[in-house]
C-alpha cells in the first residue's frame, strides 16, 4: 500500500488532498499540524513506512521545523519529503531540499502534477527502505567483529597477506590466520574478495568500520 503522511492546517486543502490521494489508490494519514504528526509516528513500530507531503506554511510548526524534527528521528533516510509552498516560501523550499527533501511543488500545482512526484517518491522510498534494511544488517555483523579483527578486515580487503599484516599490527602470522576466519565466519563471506565487496558495501552505506588508529609497524 502506498502510504501518505500529509500535514496541512487549512482543513479545506487538507481534506481536498485526502480525497484526491485516496482517490488514486493511496493510504493517507492526515493531520492538522506538525506536533499532531510528530505525535502520530512517534506512537508507530519502526520502521515507518510512507511519504511525506508536507505544507511549509503551518501554524504552530512549519514545514521546515517538522522536516528538522523527521531528521532528527533518522526518518529522512526511508521516507522521502515533499513540500507545498506558495511563492513567497520558495526559498524555504529549496533550503529543505539542500537538507534532504526530494522536492517541492509551488502552488498553484495541477493534480497531475502533484500525483506525479508522488508516485516519483514512492520509487524512491522502495530504493531506501531496502538500503535501510542492508545497512542495518551490515551494521549488524560488523557489530559482532572486535577491533582487532576490524584491523585485519581492512588489511585483508586492501590486498595484504597474512605475513605483512602481522607485522603492521605486530601480532604473530598464526593470530592474524585466527583472526581472518573468525572474522570471514562472523561476515559470512569465503574469500578476500568478498570481504572487499562486503566493506565497500558498508562505506557506501556510511557504516563507520575504522576500528582507530594501527599501531605503528617497527
Amino acid at each position: 500500500m502506498k502510504s501518505v503522511f500529509l500535514c496541512d492546517d487549512d482543513p479545506g486543502v487538507r481534506g481536498a488532498l485526502a480525497f484526491l490521494l485516496r482517490q488514486h489508490g493511496m493510504q493517507v494519514s492526515a493531520h492538522a499540524s506538525g506536533p499532531e504528526l510528530l505525535a502520530t509516528l512517534d506512537a508507530l513500530p519502526p520502521p515507518v513506512r510512507g511519504v511525506f507531503l508536507l505544507d511549509l506554511r503551518m501554524e504552530p510548526m512549519g514545514g521546515a521545523e517538522v522536516h528538522q524534527a523527521l531528521i532528527a528521528r533518522g526518518l529522512n533516510l526511508r521516507n522521502p519529503v515533499l513540500f507545498l509552498s506558495g511563492h513567497g516560501s520558495i526559498a524555504t523550499a529549496m533550503a529543505s531540499v539542500q537538507r534532504g527533501a526530494v522536492d517541492f511543488l509551488e502552488k498553484p500545482y495541477t493534480d497531475d502534477a502533484l500525483i506525479d512526484r508522488l508516485e516519483r517518491a514512492f520509487a524512491l522510498e522502495e530504493k531506501w527502505q531496502a538500503e535501510a534494511r542492508r545497512r542495518e544488517f551490515l551494521a549488524s555483523l560488523w557489530k559482532e567483529v572486535t577491533p582487532q579483527q576490524r584491523r585485519v578486515a581492512l588489511l585483508v580487503a586492501a590486498g595484504d597477506l597474512n605475513k605483512v599484516i602481522a607485522g603492521k599490527l605486530e601480532v604473530s602470522e598464526r593470530m592474524v590466520e585466527v583472526h581472518r576466519a573468525r572474522l570471514f565466519e562472523k561476515l559470512g563471506v569465503d574469500s578476500a574478495a568478498e570481504l572487499a565487496t562486503t566493506l565497500a558495501s558498508m562505506r557506501a552505506l556510511a557504516i563507520e568500520l575504522e576500528p582507530g588508529a594501527l599501531p605503528t609497524a617497527t
